[in-house]
Order: C-alpha cells, then sequence, then structure tokens
C-alpha cells in the first residue's frame, strides 16, 4: 500500500467521525487527504445544476434527495482530484469505514494482482450473498490470514463506502457524474452504460462502523410518488420497462465476460 493515496469524504459538520477516521488511517500508516463533502442540507435539489430531474422523476416518480444528490457530487470530487493529481489510482473512503486486520494485506494483494479493473469495490452484504456471482482471482499473499478473491457479480450492488479507483474509473465516472438522476452507488454498478470494469472482494476487508447512522438517511427508501396523476397511472409500465432494460444491461455484461473471467481466474492459480 506504499505510496497509495487515500482521500476521505467528510462534511465539514463532521467533526467526530473526521477524528475517528484520522486515528485509523494513521494507524494504518496511510497517505491521506480529506475531501469536503457536499452538504445536502445546503442545496437546492430541484435546481441544481448537476440533477437531470425530468429523467429522474420519469423513471422513479420522485426526486433524488438532497443527500443522495450531495453524496454524488461528492464522490464526483474525488474522481476530480485523483485526475486533477495525476494519479493513477487512489483508494476512495466514507468517513463511517472500519477496517478489518486483514485490509492491509488484502490491499497490497489487490495492487499486486495482474487483473484488470477499473474499480474494486469494498462491499459485502445480504443482496450480494443471495445473488449470481463469480470469482476471477485468487489474492495471494503471505500476509493474508483467509482466502479472499476478486469477484464478478451480476447484481448492480449497493455502497460506496470504500473503493479502490484507477484513473480509467475516473474517466468512466466522470461524465456520468455531470448529470445525475441515480444514487451515486447504483450508478457505480451500470457497467452497461458507462463501461467500468469493477469487482468486489470476497470478503470484504472494510465495512462501515455499524454503531454509526448513515449521513445519507432512511429517505431514500422512500416509495412515495411525488408525480403527477396521469404518471402514477403509467408508472408501472415504466418501472417494469426500466427493470427489463436493467437486468438486460447486468446480465449482457456478467454472461459477455464469462470467457475472460475463466481464463483469469485459471491464471491466479485457481
Amino acid at each position: 500500500m506504499q505510496g497509495l493515496k487515500v482521500f476521505v469524504i467528510n462534511l465539514a459538520r463532521a467533526a467526530a467521525r473526521r477524528d475517528a477516521m484520522r486515528q485509523r488511517l494513521d494507524a494504518l500508516g496511510l497517505d491521506y487527504a480529506f475531501i469536503e463533502a457536499v452538504d445536502g442540507r445546503e442545496i437546492d435539489v430541484a435546481a441544481h445544476p448537476a440533477y437531470d430531474r425530468k429523467r429522474r422523476r420519469y423513471a422513479y416518480g420522485r426526486d433524488l434527495t438532497a443527500s443522495e444528490l450531495g453524496c454524488a457530487l461528492s464522490h464526483r470530487a474525488a474522481c476530480e482530484r485523483l485526475l486533477a493529481e495525476g494519479l493513477d489510482q487512489a483508494l476512495v473512503l466514507e468517513d463511517d469505514v472500519v477496517f478489518h486486520a486483514d485490509f492491509p494485506a488484502v490491499m497490497a494483494a489487490i495492487l499486486a494482482s495482474e487483473q484488470p479493473f477499473d474499480m474494486v469495490r469494498f462491499v459485502d452484504d445480504k443482496k450480494m450473498r443471495r445473488r449470481r456471482r463469480r470469482r476471477v482471482a485468487h489474492l495471494k499473499g503471505d500476509a493474508l490470514s483467509g482466502d479472499y478473491w476478486l469477484v464478478r457479480l451480476e447484481t448492480t450492488l449497493g455502497g460506496a463506502h470504500a473503493y479502490l479507483l484507477r484513473r480509467s474509473g475516473a474517466e468512466k465516472l466522470l461524465p456520468a457524474l455531470q448529470r445525475n438522476w441515480l444514487a451515486v452507488d447504483t450508478l457505480m454498478g451500470r457497467s452497461w452504460e458507462h463501461g467500468l470494469v469493477w469487482f468486489t472482494v470476497e470478503p470484504a476487508p472494510v465495512a462501515p462502523d455499524a454503531a454509526l447512522e448513515s449521513t445519507i438517511g432512511t429517505q431514500r427508501h422512500d416509495k412515495v410518488m411525488e408525480t403527477g396523476r396521469a404518471h402514477r397511472l403509467a408508472f408501472p409500465l415504466i418501472r417494469a420497462l426500466r427493470k427489463v432494460s436493467e437486468t438486460l444491461g447486468k446480465r449482457r455484461v456478467y454472461w459477455s465476460t464469462w470467457a475472460a473471467d475463466r481464463r483469469s481466474l485459471k491464471r491466479s492459480g485457481r
């Protein structure tokens, strides 16, 4: 991990989280910098130039929350910072993560891997374990205490609290983050649109601190429709067509990479 830059997204008003992250990162000896998060409390979602309100409301029947848009803009700033500093890659973290003991060894194994990627996302949840997935590379390292794998998922996956982002990934994500209509973690998974090559790690060596409440909140999960009657009547069909399109996109990416992933797995020794 030596020489790897770390960007931590943190709200200016979240001083306690900032101090806790400093302690964790200092203990790991990492080179880090804080990126001030865009505070959803201070933005007008409907009027924001980086928000595609028409597309969002048509597809979902309601607006992004202010926190969701603020989160997307914060991750956009991380992409911009990586490119502006001329970095080949950076570890991007939100300010509520905790590291497992194997985290440094897992990161070293990923950085030493020959597997090409734009992003590695550190997410491990029940949704992922229920869905189709495929091992792509076995991570190796004398310091690892267990088996770790780079894994390709068929689903889009939620969670943007920790990911390794390469320059190629930032270049692919940035155009999609100029006019936001999706939560950023959902956007990251839509490889059939932006071409981002991403994997996750199984098991995940970093996770959100369960003792902390998300700054995005639970409003993003509300299903209350905010559009007019005509749209509400047509919405079941709109939603069904959107789901079909997304399913086809996921499956196209997943199955079109099968042969390449099999070759990668063989090269990794498994």
